[in-house]
């Protein structure tokens, strides 16, 4: 009978450890909230290589429908910039930047330019757009004039009935791409000075356009720019040539000069200033100039081209004039000589009446 009561007892407590292992198999366990301070990382774990993103996971008191719950982010990659982006970026930083230009017209004897229209031209590069912006203003009664706006860099051109430019210095660049020393430094106390010459009345002149086909010789060819021919002796521009035997060329260069000389009179070199310059300087002449081209330097040429104002004949002639001159190749061959510009043989140094520069407006 006691062994049949120990079976059932036994029995029981089997049943009922039985039932809380049940039970216990399927109660959830408890989740706990991350810390304010955990970072996890959140790159999906996949067999391919990504850069993984770690974010700080915030938890809050309020309760939410995610409470206690970790949300993974995935994030792309940004791709690379390509060379149009960055080139693009480059030139709205660098290139399109304000302009601020400030310029004063003055007339030859330093008196100020009033009421003369300017047109001024801002060109843009911006990456974005590529043009130009057009403006116009006028000079007050000292002269001034400004221009704002924004792009790489600005020209104007100053006009008045009775003036014509003299001077090439009416622009600027603002881009922070070039060099420093290259760049405008606006200045509203210290502005741009531009030149106009006030005409004084036009005077006849002569048009030089003549070319000459020569064979070379060691002794000087003299030119007579009135009648156009080259002669035994006087005239007005007298040349020298001086080179080797054989060959001389790109692909055979040999050492060779020429000098300029003015017969009776004086050369300056012009430095390109032809274009805006209305009468020949009254002094700095000088009899001749030479240019030699050697094989030792970086400034060998086969060619000479050279602006310079000139006076002859002991001041009858003045004039501007541009030379070009060729070497001749094989020593049988011929040397190429032109002049091309204007005189005044009328003993004045007046090239107003230069028609290649003047503008309508100072007609």
């Amino acid at each position: 009978m006691k062994i049949r009561r120990s079976i059932f007892f036994l029995t029981v407590i089997a049943a009922v450890f039985v039932a809380l292992m049940f039970w216990y198999g399927k109660k959830k366990p408890v989740e706990m909230p991350p810390s304010t301070e955990t970072l996890i990382d959140i790159a999906p774990k996949t067999s391919e290589s990504r850069p993984s993103v770690s974010v700080p996971v915030i938890h809050t008191n309020a309760p939410t429908a995610n409470a206690g719950k970790v949300i993974a982010i995935t994030s792309e990659p940004k791709p690379p910039e390509s060379k149009a982006e960055r080139m693009r970026e480059v030139l709205s930083a660098y290139n399109d930047v304000p302009i601020d230009f400030y310029g004063k017209l003055e007339d030859q004897f330093g008196t100020p330019v009033a009421d003369a229209e300017i047109k001024g031209s801002i060109r843009v590069i911006s990456g974005v757009r590529q043009g130009t912006d057009w403006l116009t203003t006028t000079s007050d009664a000292n002269g001034l004039f400004q221009f704002h706006g924004k792009g790489q860099d600005i020209s104007t051109m100053p006009s008045r009935k009775g003036y014509a430019l003299a001077s090439l210095n009416g622009g600027g660049n603002y881009s922070l791409l070039a060099p420093e020393e290259q760049r405008a430094h606006p200045d509203p106390n210290n502005p741009v000075v531009i030149k106009m010459w006030k005409l004084q009345g036009a005077e006849p002149l002569l048009s030089i356009n003549q070319q000459y086909k020569l064979p070379h010789t060691e002794a000087p060819i003299n030119f007579d720019l009135v009648v156009g021919k080259a002669v035994p002796e006087g005239g007005d521009i007298k040349l020298t040539v001086a080179r080797p035997s054989g060959i001389v060329s790109g692909t055979n260069p040999q050492d060779w000069s020429l000098k300029i000389e003015a017969v009776n009179g004086g050369l300056i070199d012009s430095s390109g200033q032809e274009v805006i310059t209305y009468a020949a300087p009254d002094s700095g002449y000088q009899p001749s100039e030479t240019f030699t081209m050697s094989t030792s330097s970086n400034t060998w040429y086969q060619a000479v081209h050279q602006g310079f104002f000139l006076t002859s004949r002991n001041g009858q002639i003045y004039g501007k004039l541009r030379l070009s001159f060729h070497i001749n190749i094989e020593p049988d061959g011929l040397m190429n000589v032109s002049f091309g510009g204007v005189i005044n043989t009328n003993a004045s140094r007046n090239l107003e009446g230069d028609p290649s520069t003047m503008n309508s407006a100072a007609r």
